[in-house]
């Protein structure tokens, strides 16, 4: 299997050439996602904590390209990284749109893009809850609104069926996941 190690995909990441808001998302959804990953590892079930951080990092490649056309982001940004020799990547980051969480073919599948797709729930330029961050995207993509609306309780579900595999409650899951975002040792 092949997984970059977090140097190459920062490197990758910065071959993009993508806005300084779009990486300081991508980091922190990183952080995140990998926090989701360890707690869920720690509690024995089979997620690959790297594959979940370096995925998390490269989640958003496409979002210049894609911005304006909805629904092929995340699948334009898994293409790019497959052919960059890490198809193992392409789950999480072609499901991680909010979108997906309203149509069962591109629904994230498997604890890697679970992981990811709910970091990336939480995270904007800073962590926020999964209803400040529905909210803001409501406000960025009015176009969407009824979407967005619509993908609300699918997200809290996610998270939900996420914390009870990590052994959490939702509110120590998200716990975890802040201090994740704000650099801090669990």
């Amino acid at each position: 299997m092949a997984v970059p190690t977090l140097a190459e995909a920062q490197q990758l990441l910065a071959s993009f050439d993508l806005p300084d808001g779009i990486v300081t998302h991508a980091r922190g959804v990183s952080r995140v996602a990998a926090e989701a990953a360890r707690v869920l590892a720690a509690a024995g079930v089979a997620v690959d904590p790297q594959l979940v951080e370096v995925a998390a990092l490269l989640h958003d490649v496409d979002k210049l390209e894609t911005r304006d056309h909805g629904p092929q982001h995340g699948l334009l940004g898994a293409r790019w990284i497959a052919e960059r020799g890490f198809p193992e990547l392409a789950e999480p980051i072609a499901s991680h749109p909010i979108g997906c969480l309203l149509d069962p073919s591109r629904s994230p599948r498997g604890w890697a893009a679970v992981a990811v797709a709910v970091a990336d729930r939480h995270v904007a330029q800073g962590f926020v809850s999964i209803d400040e961050r529905i909210d803001d995207l409501t406000r960025r993509y009015p176009d969407f609104k009824a979407d967005l609306e619509a993908a609300r309780l699918p997200a809290h579900a996610m998270q939900a069926e996420l914390a009870a595999a990590a052994g959490l409650s939702v509110d120590e899951l998200e716990t975890r996941l802040q201090a994740a975002w704000n650099g801090e040792a669990p």
